[in-house]
């Protein structure tokens, strides 16, 4: 336990950045991110980024919460117990209970999906230059989303609803087939790329109708049997943690969702060793033999009656009424 409680004072600190993984209901969980408040031992505060979580998250002390740190060399996470929920001050207390791990992105879970997705080669391959141009789309979508302030000059206004445009025309682009997870991805394109090559990607999240702008190294390429596309594996290079977590949140919902419209079905098969002709033949001889039995007993009844003859069960009733009336003379 002494070497878990260095851990985790080594790796938290007060006010760096953690993302805590917050259950929802029907499963799944939601990406949440928020700052180191204390951390006492194993006691770990901390304060949440929003101030009100989605209606369908569900926090209960004693559940168990994955705590993640991004920002580090290498992302690492903790698991936790959580303790106590103040929602005045958006805060929760975690007992860590796990030694601090690494996050591969190999652990990320693969789904396939169809949504609008668009790549581009860069103007350049040199790894500095692709940093540069990515951080730039960022900028750009970060001023696009912005509220004209009063008094702006129209110059401005001008270049936001360019880019408004040039962004919205991204989101239109056709949906494609992909498989997908936090860490890459899998398309088939008509264009043989080289592995190791890097790409630009951009991916429009449904859910979240939120545009993701990431850089990815091309690491496999595979010839299909229609001889003109290619099964093309991309591994992120480049992608902003809030971004990473909007594709899980976006798998996580579409996994769901699978499971939510499998309705087994259970249906009756036949004996083992029986043929389908000969399990069908038995249930007809079963269902004759039934309706020659009711058959039989309905007819039975009627004859009795023609012949004057009662009821077993009228027999009966009228025997116990005649012993009934002697017993009250």
């Amino acid at each position: 336990m002494a070497e878990e409680l260095e851990q985790y004072a080594r790796y938290f600190h007060e006010g760096h950045r953690v993302r805590v993984g917050i259950p929802l209901e029907g499963g799944g969980w939601f990406p949440e991110w928020g700052l180191v408040a204390t951390l006492e031992d194993d006691l770990l505060l901390v304060d949440l980024s929003r101030d009100q979580l989605p209606e369908e998250s569900r926090l209960e002390t004693g559940q168990t919460l994955n705590v993640g740190l991004p920002d580090q060399e290498q992302a690492l996470t903790c698991r936790a117990v959580l303790v106590r929920v103040d929602a005045a001050e958006h805060r929760l207390a975690l007992r860590l209970i796990e030694e601090v791990y690494p996050f591969e992105p190999r652990e990320y879970y693969r789904q396939d999906v169809y949504l609008p997705l668009d790549y581009r080669l860069p103007l350049s391959q040199i790894e500095a230059d692709v940093r540069l141009r990515w951080l730039e789309r960022r900028r750009e979508m970060e001023f696009a989303a912005q509220i004209p302030e009063p008094g702006e000059p129209e110059e401005l206004e001008d270049s936001r609803e360019e880019i408004r445009a040039r962004l919205a025309k991204r989101k239109d682009t056709p949906p494609v087939a992909a498989n997908i997870s936090g860490g890459g991805l899998r398309i088939n394109i008509n264009e043989k790329l080289i592995v190791g090559q890097l790409i630009e990607l951009s991916i429009y999240v449904p859910n979240s109708q939120h545009l993701i702008e990431i850089v990815g190294e091309v690491v496999e390429v595979r010839d299909l049997p229609d001889q003109v596309r290619f099964s093309t594996a991309v591994r992120y290079r480049m992608i902003d943690e809030a971004d990473r977590d909007r594709l899980i949140g976006y798998i996580s919902a579409q996994q769901l969702l699978q499971l939510s419209q499998q309705t087994p079905r259970v249906l009756p098969s036949p004996e083992p060793g029986l043929s389908a002709f000969a399990w069908r033949l038995q249930i007809a001889l079963a269902f004759i033999l039934l309706v020659a039995f009711v058959g039989c007993q309905v007819r039975a009844i009627r004859m009795a009656k023609e012949r004057g003859e009662k009821w077993e069960v009228q027999r009966i009733f009228d025997e116990g009424f005649v012993e009934f009336l002697k017993r009250q003379r």
